[in-house]
């Protein structure tokens, strides 16, 4: 893979730490499995999140998608309690 101006490899960026704290807020278990049910992404794919190393950048958008709507469903619920 290929790197660009950054140092990043091709497509890849750094991911915000806001994104990352989001997500940290809607883990019930670190494991591959539990990772991949919740948000679709591997147990490599947490680490490197969280060690705020690259990451495809479809990949963030498609991360901030996710938990838009896990946090809008959460928003819905306790409304409906």
């Amino acid at each position: 893979m290929k790197s660009s101006a950054t140092g990043n490899p091709a497509g890849c960026v750094l991911p915000d730490r806001t994104i990352v704290t989001r997500l940290r807020r809607h883990v019930h278990k670190q494991t591959d499995e539990s990772l991949n049910d919740r948000f679709g992404i591997s147990y490599n794919t947490w680490r490197r999140l969280i060690s705020g190393r690259p990451v495809r950048a479809s990949l963030l958008s498609r991360l901030e998608m996710r938990l838009d709507l896990i946090e809008q469903r959460s928003t819905d619920l306790k409304l409906d309690s």
